[in-house]
């Protein structure tokens, strides 16, 4: 399906004597046609009403767009799927026929594993008389905290899929909310080895999920397609 949650959770910060409630919750979608509307279908909490809410755009990466919020305009989501209808058509992510469920500080990725970010790097170093331009790519991978023994990287190619690496991340920590820890999401860090820029203007990468001895790797290469990230200092993916 074209569409994914990236991840979502509900989170409440208290100031002054006020509290604020709301839900964080982003989506990709793969990028099918320019006129697009991505919905999230949802119950509240306490409540067997259903809801729905177009989801705000948030930004455009090539062969994916994000949509989604952080404020306090979408609060109180506790069970819910997205729906996302472009070119006449409709997909739906509802976790396999089972809809999503979150709660206050405790979150959910979807297909358990999703890039949160990339960055591609470059530097120009020089030596014995020569200036070497060296790039490399780093981000962050969002998974769901399934097992404690877990493999977490990228797998990526400098040349266009002519050949490939892998590279494994670091335990990064939980996501954080504004006032809390969010159980059940953890952040695992990546970077890849600063080598001399190879021809071709982007790396193409895929993450992955492995639950070490139980023979289950989940991935997420963008519906398929994999990422594709510009070589060019700065730019990003999310």
């Amino acid at each position: 399906m074209p569409i994914r949650l990236k991840i979502a959770f509900n989170q409440n910060y208290a100031v002054s004597g006020m509290t604020f409630d709301w839900t964080t919750l982003f989506v990709k979608v793969r990028n099918l046609a320019f006129d697009k509307q991505v919905d999230l279908v949802y119950s509240p909490f306490g409540t067997s009403a259903w809801l729905t809410a177009p989801l705000p755009f948030v930004g455009h990466y090539g062969n994916y767009d994000v949509f989604g919020s952080d404020t306090t305009n979408l609060s109180g989501v506790e069970t819910f799927a997205m729906r996302y209808r472009v070119a006449g058509a409709e997909y739906w992510d509802n976790n396999g026929g089972a809809d999503y469920t979150i709660s206050t500080f405790q979150g959910k990725v979807g297909g358990h594993v999703c890039l949160g970010s990339a960055t591609a790097q470059r530097r120009t170093e020089s030596g014995g008389g020569f200036t070497f331009d060296t790039g490399w790519f780093e981000g962050e991978i969002l998974v769901d905290n399934l097992t404690y023994e877990k493999r977490v990287g990228v797998v990526y190619s400098r040349d266009g899929g002519a050949s490939w690496d892998t590279v494994e991340g670091g335990y990064a920590g939980p996501v954080r909310a504004v006032a809390a820890e969010v159980g059940g999401v953890e952040v695992w860090r990546f970077k890849t080895p600063q080598l001399n820029i190879t021809p071709g203007d982007s790396y193409r990468f895929a993450v992955f999920y492995e639950l070490v001895g139980r023979g289950v790797t989940y991935w997420d290469n963008n519906f398929g397609q994999d990422y594709f990230l510009l070589k060019t200092a700065g730019a990003t993916l999310a």
